[in-house]
């Protein structure tokens, strides 16, 4: 309540200044019938999900009839750069098309504007040639609705500083909310600015993810500013009646989205549409839909005269959506019978009603098995809620089976990758969005979803940002592949990816990279103990790639030199890769690659050895494989115990691209996961690290009284940094994975620390682990970098050479 006070009194405070300084305010009104349109960057697309600017405008404007569409993309200019898809080296015109055809769906009689941020972030150069597009752009939306339409044109919201050091953005925003007003005033358009420069950086009011994005709390200030802006003052909104209109706002915005930018366009409408169906007939099914949720709107947009029925019905939809009642009940499955490499055996850690549809899984430090689970896949039905979920499994009792089971997430559309934080969320890509989901009182269920990173690639659901992976050096990696076009904003500027490849994610800092390019479906991503990075394909028939920073594989669009995989010969398709690092496996195991061939329905693995500046793959006996057309292995991660864990899609389709969407053969409700151990090899007991992880937890959520934001060299964090870095030399890499991540966590701090313990060990790795450690927090480690570069041990000198050219 103190919050949302301040917050009213600071933008009271503001609407003199805006109003004093918007261009058409006086004469802005929407009338009856009114067809609105937002298009822009990042700024209007993530106001689909948050829904507030919409809210206040519809609310303002309760007696009127107003229909509102956003046609937003992020990173995007007039002209559709980010929604060119596969034309996107065919020039402008070919992507102004695409826009009009979009545009066609609205027909919009008034049309709000947004593309400065991505404008600023493009650079001084930039500049010119966007004022030049908008007035493309606006001629376009004249031409495509038949008439004279209304423009509002609002400046970007500014840049606040952000931790990483990126660039002050001040100075471009502020130019391109001078070219924006101008053309405002030359085009009779309303203007709105929303640029903090001229406020003062330290009094600017919206709060930032990353200091270009807004959060959920800043969309619903600057929602208040453009009313403001445009009509002189704001209108009360009761609560909750506001949350009600909201909540049928972000509905109907959902509809609409999956309407007009549908998941699979390549098989709906692209060169891949006559091979599995005609699924193109349902995305027009989706207006009646649309039409229902606006007569809602309709009966509840007058916030003091809402309809008590349809009050219930919103509310009973939003319940739905954010409180499961439980994973569905299934029917029985034969088990599987398998063919398991000599000396291993394999038995069932969990399946349905446990979980379900398993896409793919990561172990937090904790010893908990996070599953991102998918029923919808491959496609949304018409009316079909977004029911898809994050599943959180343990092993409460250590008999080799997972006892509990709790939904953190819920409510996605098509999540194709999860990955715990170890601080009480996790982060997840689901259709064309980087989120993050958080446990703030400890319950083990969501209560913070932040949308991180767009736009993603969404052409074909089985390519979609997946793999998510802790690197070791602190980052986060993910990969897409080769029908999805990704463009997204950073602080650090406008990162674009035309096809396959691996990203680099920095979430301390919020800077993007594309770490390596191509791949036709690389779903799986690891590296050694050395760092030297692997990926494998689910297409293409090339076994596994020694992934080098900066290079280019099998596919890649536009490609002027093309690295090989390190497999001889052809192979199947292949999902996930682990590298074997585990005392539960034998010594000649050790350091070979495990994948899933999820077609024949095995589980592989490939000895690795060095060949000059490079390896090669030699295939071994299969560690894993059934007949049993259900057995559908799709992801591998050794567990706490040393154990192999196998995520099993439990299907006899694997996919869509040779089978229709609605083939009534697919298994929406099954999943399993499996468990391999070495018989006679011990186990490995994590009790003492999960301990440590949950204190950490407990520290990051500020649940641990007296420890919050303490220095490392305090107890009790100094004793656990201490017990954690003998971690990073674990002959497990469950272990060590989870002691980098928590080191992570507990801050810069420990670096003082990490580098006394490097320097004492009799490990050479030792020194290496303290320069990733380094690595994580974007800083130097010159002393031990030198000494690994010198070293006799190749691997130690190739590893500080990587680091290096960073």
């Amino acid at each position: 309540m103190k919050r949302a006070l301040l917050r009213l009194r600071l933008l009271v405070s503001l609407i003199p200044l805006l109003a004093f300084r918007c261009l058409g305010a006086d004469s802005f009104e929407l009338r009856e019938g009114d067809r609105v349109l937002f298009i822009g960057d990042t700024f209007f697309e993530r106001e689909v999900d948050y829904g507030h600017i919409e809210t206040r405008l519809t609310a303002r404007f309760a007696s009127k009839s107003v229909l509102f569409r956003n046609l937003a993309w992020s990173a995007d200019t007039p002209v559709g750069v980010s929604r060119a898809s596969f034309d996107w080296n065919k020039g402008e015109d070919f992507m102004l098309a695409r826009v009009k055809e979009q545009l066609a769906l609205v027909k919009p009689t008034v049309a709000f504007l947004s593309y400065g941020t991505t404008a600023a972030l493009t650079g001084p150069s930039a500049i010119p040639k966007y004022r030049s597009d908008l007035v493309r752009l606006m001629a376009a939306i004249d031409e495509v609705s038949g008439t004279k339409v209304r423009f509002v044109l609002l400046g970007p919201i500014g840049a606040q500083s952000f931790k990483g050091g990126s660039a002050d953005l001040n100075p471009l925003m502020k130019q391109v909310e001078d070219v924006t007003r101008s053309l405002a005033l030359e085009q009779g358009a309303a203007f709105v600015p929303l640029t903090g420069a001229w406020l003062g950086a330290r009094s600017y009011p919206l709060k930032t993810e990353d200091g270009i994005h807004l959060t959920e709390t800043g969309y619903e200030t600057v929602a208040g500013l453009i009313e403001a802006g445009l009509c002189g003052g704001t209108s009360p909104l009761p609560s909750p009646a506001v949350d009600v209109l909201r909540d049928a706002v972000r509905r109907k915005n959902e509809l609409f989205f999956n309407r007009w930018r549908p998941e699979n366009w390549t098989y709906l409408f692209g060169f891949r549409k006559n091979e599995q169906g005609q699924n193109a007939v349902e995305i027009p099914k989706f207006e009646p839909l649309i039409a229902e949720w606006e007569a809602r709107i309709a009966k509840v947009r007058d916030l003091n005269h809402q309809d008590a029925t349809t009050i219930a019905e919103i509310r009973a939809h939003s319940a739905s959506v954010a409180h499961p009642s439980a994973v569905a009940q299934t029917k029985p499955q034969p088990i599987p019978t398998f063919e398991v490499a000599d000396g291993f055996e394999v038995n069932l850690w969990s399946e349905n009603p446990q979980l379900h549809k398993p896409i793919e899984m990561n172990w937090d430090a904790q010893g908990r098995l996070w599953i991102a689970s998918s029923e919808v896949y491959p496609q949304i039905k018409p009316g079909q809620p977004a029911s898809d979920s994050v599943v959180v499994l343990e092993d409460t009792d250590g008999d080799g089976r997972a006892d509990k089971s709790t939904i953190f997430a819920s409510g996605l559309l098509i999540p194709t990758g999860v990955l715990p934080d170890s601080a009480g969320g996790c982060y997840v890509a689901a259709s064309h969005q980087l989120l993050h989901f958080k446990d703030l009182d400890g319950d083990g269920k969501s209560d913070q979803k932040r949308i991180i990173l767009t736009s993603f690639g969404t052409e074909d659901t089985h390519h979609n940002l997946h793999t998510l992976r802790w690197g070791y050096d602190g980052h986060m990696y993910f990969n897409q592949s080769i029908y999805t076009h990704t463009h997204i904003e950073t602080p650090f500027g406008v990162v674009r990816l035309n096809s396959g490849g691996i990203w680099r994610f920095d979430p301390l800092t919020w800077h993007a990279e594309v770490f390596c390019k191509g791949g036709c479906n690389p779903w799986g991503h690891h590296w050694d103990q050395w760092g030297n990075h692997f990926f494998t394909d689910g297409a293409g028939g090339k076994g596994i790639y020694h992934a080098m920073e900066g290079a280019t594989y099998f596919t890649y669009s536009d490609m002027r030199r093309e690295a090989d995989s390190i497999s001889p010969g052809n192979y199947p398709k292949f999902a996930s890769l682990e590298v074997v690092h585990s005392p539960n496996f034998p010594e000649d195991w050790q350091a070979n690659a495990i994948t899933c061939d999820f077609r024949a329905h095995r589980v592989v693995r490939f000895a690795m050895n060095d060949v000059g500046s490079s390896f090669q793959t030699k295939e071994m006996p299969d560690l894993l494989r059934s007949t049993n057309v259900t057995f559908r292995p799709i992801d591998v991660r050794f567990g706490p115990d040393g154990a192999l864990y196998i995520a099993d899609w439990s299907n006899p389709i694997i996919q869509h691209g040779e089978v229709d969407f609605r083939d009534p053969r697919r298994d929406k409700e099954h999943g399993r996961i499996w468990r391999v151990t070495a018989k006679g090899r011990p186990l490995v007991n994590t009790a003492k690290l999960r301990a440590a992880a949950k204190t950490v937890e407990q520290i990051a959520r500020g649940d641990t009284p007296g420890q919050t934001r303490l220095p490392v060299a305090m107890l009790p964090t100094r004793k656990i940094a201490g017990e954690l870095f003998d971690e990073l030399l674990s002959p497990n890499t469950f272990n060590q994975e989870s002691a980098r991540r928590l080191l992570v966590i507990l801050g810069p701090d420990v670096l003082p620390l990490a580098d006394h313990w490097a320097a004492k060990s009799s490990d050479p790795r030792a020194r290496l682990e303290a320069v990733w450690l380094h690595s994580a927090f974007n800083r130097e480690s010159e002393a031990f970098l030198l000494g690994l570069a010198g070293s006799s041990d190749a691997r130690l000198r190739t590893a500080a050479a990587r680091q290096l050219s960073h």
